[in-house]
């Protein structure tokens, strides 16, 4: 339906012949190499590609890390850096195939860039090194601060020695060495205690042995100055450091300029090594190769001219697709059904044989996501919302697509939420919530049809009617492909049947709401009826049995049919558990009308609390205002995650289940590999 057709395209051309060959097949956009099925032998000619781009990467990294430094450094000090940072919107950017190549025939210059950016990487690297290391030895020299002396004169002489040693000294210290050591106290140190000890040198040992056992700590400083003077030179090198750093940083925030080109080089190396390795993958010969690979048919013939064009004595041919082939899944370009379609990759990419289910996929979806949200406020505020995020931050094309599929289905909230008379839980259609749009003694206005809250088992069963219309839908196309791949027995006996079924079942829906559920009409202002419920409904009830008997009794006597002897009956029996599942898959569907009245109870609720609050007038219509746009927005987040999550469930499992294959593969044109440009 929506699914582009394929071709398979073999191009014979010289191997002096293959850059250009593979030059003109990635800008056309529309190749995708078939990967062979051998291993291919690693290949010099690749490895350097790529040891290019992990340079660009790096430096793209690196610009990003020290800018993003730069940024935070500033709210401290505004005027640390001579060249200010800048603030990144995103990592990528559009741009298009020729400033690719114009970047790499530029290649030397942006490289020589890279060059001196990776010194000043590691300039940096050795700077933080050497500050860490100043750092550990400033917190070293901490707990030697209460000590006046030079570290020197703690030395040994011919007669003596003397040390400096801190921590928890004690009694125990004098204990053990008092008659043979002499011990120096400072005084000042907080929660260690400094002290000098001198001893004759010959009790050396004895006294370095008692300073161990009482868990003292040598000093290792023999400095010829004091702590203090030590911990200013160590501040006044670390200032030095930073300065240094300052002006690194700086020359790198120059060099930020380059960033695009540097991005532009990385993609630029990074399809030229994807089009080389394709070329060591091709079957080959001494002197030509073959490319093989998948084309849209749309574009072929002008994919053909260019490569023709580009590879001077070249040989293509055009073939068709084979059952036997594997051919890439590309979606025909429609805005609309862009992000609907993402949904169903979500799942699986449909096989390029099977019909493209996204046309009604995006119906239901889009019908099911107005019904659970079902307020026009909520639903003005979702497409507001997504205008803004899509014209303002322009994001990436996966939350693009999610933005635009909350956009497209805000429509539908908002035409359900006037159906039901929503908005922000404020009933219009009622006047008897103290105020509406056109408020009317008997409560009910034109144009809305009616209330979730007063009517909800109206609201079950258009539900179930729903679902039970899309199941149907799923087994007509089940039907409609097996009809295509030739298999018309199965399509009318495995699909067939069932579909009649659900038919049966839809009937009978329409008819329970006279006949069960009893719904009328309600009146309006001027004594005219509104019909909940066509009264013409109540005759469909035998038809709906008869219709539905009969597409069980179909499949009970065609279950088995590919069974033999006492397992045909056994499987035609099982075919009666179908009743089960028809309740159960139909069932399925009421957690639209669970949340529908969820989401506009909720919202009425807090619409209550709020008129509580702010009902005095004065000053509480503040606070009143604040609680009011805090519940909505919570009530409403809450809502489209209800919403989106239980509607892909119904998409997946009822809907996909019937008749869905799934397992393609999207299209992947060479040369559309890239980190950091977007095509335009």
């Amino acid at each position: 339906m929506a699914i582009v057709k394929m071709q398979k395209l073999r191009v014979i051309g010289l191997k002096s012949r293959s850059a250009e060959i593979m030059d003109a097949l990635a800008k056309s956009g529309n190749f995708e190499v078939i990967t062979p099925d051998h291993s291919i032998a690693p290949s010099e000619s690749v490895d350097k590609l790529l040891v290019k781009k992990a340079r660009s990467a790096f430096a793209v990294d690196e610009l990003i890390e020290v800018n993003n430094y730069a940024l935070a450094q500033n709210k401290k000090n505004p005027n640390a850096f001579s060249c200010q940072p800048q603030k990144l919107k995103s990592a990528r950017f559009f741009s298009n195939i020729g400033e690719i190549d114009e970047a790499g025939s530029r290649a030397q210059e942006i490289l020589e860039v890279v060059g001196e950016i990776e010194k000043l990487v590691s300039a940096r690297t050795e700077l933080r090194s050497q500050m860490n290391k100043l750092v550990a030895h400033k917190k070293q020299l901490l707990p030697y601060l209460p000590c006046r002396d030079k570290f020197s004169i703690f030395t040994d002489t011919k007669n003596t020695f003397s040390v400096l040693c801190y921590g928890k000294v004690t009694s125990s210290l004098e204990e053990s060495i008092g008659e043979i050591a002499v011990t120096l106290p400072y005084p000042g140190a907080k929660s260690v205690n400094l002290v000098g000890i001198i001893a004759l040198a010959s009790d050396k040992e004895k006294v370095l042995s008692a300073v161990g056992e009482l868990g003292l700590t040598v000093c290792p400083y023999t400095d010829d100055a004091t702590a203090v003077e030590l911990l200013r030179a160590n501040e006044e090198r670390i200032n030095a450091l930073l300065d240094e750093n300052a002006k690194l940083v700086s020359r790198l925030l120059e060099l930020f300029e380059h960033l695009k080109d540097i991005k532009k080089l990385h993609d630029y190396y990074l399809i030229e090594a994807e089009k080389v390795e394709a070329v060591n993958g091709f079957e080959s010969t001494a002197k030509t190769f073959c490319a093989e690979g998948w084309v849209p048919s749309p574009s072929a013939e002008a994919v053909v001219t260019a490569v023709e064009s580009a590879g001077g004595a070249v040989i293509t041919l055009l073939e068709e697709v084979q059952e036997t082939d594997d051919p890439p899944v590309l979606y025909k370009e429609n805005k609309v059904l862009a992000p609907f379609q993402a949904l169903t990759d979500q799942y699986s990419t449909p096989s390029y044989f099977e019909p493209d289910p996204n046309i009604f996929t995006a119906f239901f979806f889009f019908l099911f996501f107005g019904m659970m949200s079902a307020d026009a406020g909520y639903g003005l505020v979702l497409a507001l919302g997504a205008t803004l995020m899509l014209k303002i931050l322009k994001p990436e094309p996966g939350m693009k697509n999610l933005v635009m599929l909350i956009g497209i289905c805000s429509i539908s909230a908002i035409v359900w939420g006037v159906l039901f008379g929503s908005v922000f839980g404020f009933d219009f259609g009622h006047s008897d919530f103290g105020w509406g749009l056109f408020p009317t003694e008997e409560g009910y206005t034109m144009g809305v049809w009616f209330n979730p809250l007063e009517e909800p088992l109206l609201l079950l069963l258009i539900c179930l009617v729903i679902g039970a219309v899309h199941i149907a839908l799923g087994y007509a196309i089940g039907i409609y492909k097996n009809i295509k791949k030739g298999q018309v027995t199965d399509a009318l006996f495995d699909n067939g049947f069932p579909l009649v079924t659900y038919v049966g079942v839809i009937l009978l829906l329409l008819a329970m709401g006279k006949v069960l559920f009893n719904l009328d009409t309600h009146f309006w202002g001027n004594g005219g009826e509104i019909p909940l419920w066509p009264s013409a409904f109540e005759n469909l009830l035998i038809p709906g049995l008869i219709i539905m008997g009969s597409g069980l009794l179909g499949s009970v006597l065609t279950k088995g049919r590919k069974k033999k002897g006492f397992g045909k009956v056994i499987s035609g029996l099982s075919a009666l558990y179908d009743i089960v599942n028809i309740l159960s898959d139909v069932l399925s569907y009421a957690r639209i009308f669970g949340i529908t009245l969820a989401s506009c109870a909720i919202g009425y609720a807090f619409n209550i609390l709020i008129g509580m609050i702010g009902g005095g007038g004065g000053v509480m219509v503040v606070p009143a205002g604040i609680l009011a746009i805090v519940l909505h927005a919570f009530n409403l987040a809450m809502g489209v995650l209800s919403a989106y999550v239980h509607n892909a469930r119904l998409q997946y499992l009822e809907f996909y289940g019937k008749f869905y294959d799934g397992g393609g593969r999207t299209f992947r044109p060479l040369g559309g590999k890239t980190k950091y440009v977007r095509f335009i």
